[in-house]
């Protein structure tokens, strides 16, 4: 029996000792001072505190060091490394991250927000830690070198330069700044726009991006809260068109300090479907034109992308969100696109500069198959606010290391900037055909003198054509241009493609050779 109860407060003792038994210190800060990520003092703007990232522990997020206080802690198990996903926060005007962390195995610890606004992305800054105790640590914004806070959606922790797997015990990770005197606050305690709060609102943000759907008319500023009721609102400025700014000055009570409020509206999605596209020889895996092959996924468990399926203008499109990489899958029935072209899709973004686009093959043998596996990546820079028509020659894939097409699988894409990109998809499809052609006969009458050129000179339709587009061969439009005649003023050497537009709304296509 005393060996039995020996060994029972042995187990305690080694028990108290590998985990909390008190709560982290309580914060004092205002909530107007404060952007929490994981607080029970705070609102938190967290999403998601356990994304997928290849990490190999476990997440609890209502883990209570002191029984029925109420007071949840965040607990990493088995940790190397852990992601949290927040809505997009500037908190440009943040001066300290602040943690609470209680670990009594590891050695290191490092944290970092992630950001997809201006500055450096990321920069894992190490945090000090009590064996067997809380540390309170308020680290400057200054230590996270050339990083600007300015549009936070995810954080990051990492252990693995230290002793890993452990375990860590996280409270109160907050962003915060110094409190002003009630006489000096020109700050908003609220800001509707047509009745809601903007998303994602903190009276220390000044600057708000704000997406309208496209064709919804331009919004208004409906509400401005001065947080000092002797504060007072000395303007608001409404958009006149979208893209436009709307703003709100606000003066403090002292009659002298001030603040501007800038809400900048975008179209964040299409007023219009996707053209309609009018190529006969085609393969397709997406489009309302055509009878569509069989995909086995859009979106793959790995995907780093939200998917849905959206109606604009009445036509079914593709959406992803929080877009950093998306695989679509055919390992069911592999594609065999060795008849083909050319790669066509038609993309509307408000925010992706670079698009990427990966084919991979398997090689008839399955993923990591003794045949290996193939892939080729093309980038494409792309126009925001519009639909991009990208109409890619497959060659260009072989070109950058595909080595068939005749047993296509995946299709991945990726978006810069990385995990915040907004993709609407319609009219995925393989063709033989050139970007345009709707009569391929009448192609042949139609020419483009003098051909070739040197970059500068001026070119000419033979026909009366309403309009000329020159495309370069990964199907960007570069030039545009009203009548028959155009100038190829700015295009480097190479091969591009004129797309003609007749009166009667016949689209023609020629080759044009910039020397």
């Amino acid at each position: 029996m005393k060996k039995i109860s020996i060994f029972l407060m042995f187990m305690l003792s080694v028990l108290a000792f590998s985990q909390p038994s008190t709560n982290a210190p309580t914060p004092t800060h205002a909530s107007t001072d404060v952007i929490s990520i994981f607080s029970d003092s705070y609102t938190n703007v967290a999403t998601n505190y356990n994304p997928y990232w290849g990490q190999s522990g476990t997440v609890n997020t209502n883990f209570e060091a002191v029984s029925g206080s109420g007071n949840k802690i965040l607990v990493y198990s088995n940790f190397n490394y852990q992601g949290t996903d927040v809505s997009t926060q500037n908190a440009s005007a943040m001066e300290y991250l602040h943690i609470d962390v209680w670990t009594n195995n590891a050695t290191v610890l490092k944290v970092s927000p992630i950001n997809n606004g201006t500055g450096t992305n990321e920069n894992l800054v190490e945090v000090t830690l009590v064996n067997g105790g809380w540390s309170s640590v308020d680290i400057p914004k200054s230590s996270f070198t050339g990083m600007t806070w300015d549009s936070v959606f995810q954080f990051k922790f990492d252990a693995q330069s230290g002793t890993t797997p452990c375990t860590v015990y996280l409270d109160n990770i907050y962003f915060w700044k110094t409190g002003t005197t009630a006489s000096a606050d020109a700050t908003l305690s609220d800001l509707k726009i047509d009745g809601a709060t903007i998303t994602g609102f903190n009276g220390s943000a000044t600057t708000y991006n704000y997406g309208v759907p496209g064709g919804n008319p331009i919004p208004q500023i409906t509400a401005a809260t001065t947080t000092n009721s002797s504060a007072t609102i000395t303007s608001i400025t409404q958009a006149s068109a979208i893209p436009g700014n709307a703003a709100v000055l606000v003066t403090a009570a002292d009659g002298t300090t001030t603040k501007t409020y800038t809400i900048s509206y975008f179209y964040n999605s299409p007023a219009t479907a996707a053209p309609t596209p009018s190529h006969s020889n085609v393969m397709s895996l997406y489009s309302g034109a055509y009878s569509n092959i069989n995909v086995d996924t859009w979106n793959t468990g790995w995907s780093q992308a939200s998917y849905s399926e959206v109606n604009i203008a009445g036509n079914a499109t593709k959406k992803y969100t929080s877009l950093g990489f998306n695989g679509v899958e055919t390992t069911s029935n592999p594609i065999n696109a060795g008849g083909m072209s050319y790669l066509h899709m038609d993309v509307w973004t408000p925010n992706i500069t670079t698009l990427g686009l990966k084919l991979v093959s398997f090689l008839g043998d399955g993923y990591g198959g003794a045949n290996g596996d193939s892939e080729g990546n093309v980038n494409v820079n792309l126009t925001s606010g519009e639909w991009n028509q990208l109409h890619i020659p497959l060659s260009t894939f072989t070109s950058a290391g595909l080595s068939s097409l005749n047993d296509i699988e995946q299709f991945i894409f990726t978006s810069t900037p990385f995990g915040s990109g907004t993709l609407f998809v319609d009219n995925v499809y393989f063709t033989a055909e050139t970007l345009g052609v709707k009569d391929i006969k009448a192609k042949e009458n139609f020419k483009i003198y003098p051909n070739p050129v040197r970059s500068g000179e001026m070119t000419n339709a033979n026909i009366n054509v309403k309009s000329l587009e020159i495309y370069n061969l990964v199907g960007q439009k570069v030039k545009t241009v009203t009548g028959k005649t155009i100038s190829t003023e700015g295009l480097s050497k190479g091969i591009y493609l004129i797309k003609a537009t007749k009166d009667n709304g016949e689209v023609l296509t020629s080759k044009l050779i910039v020397n």
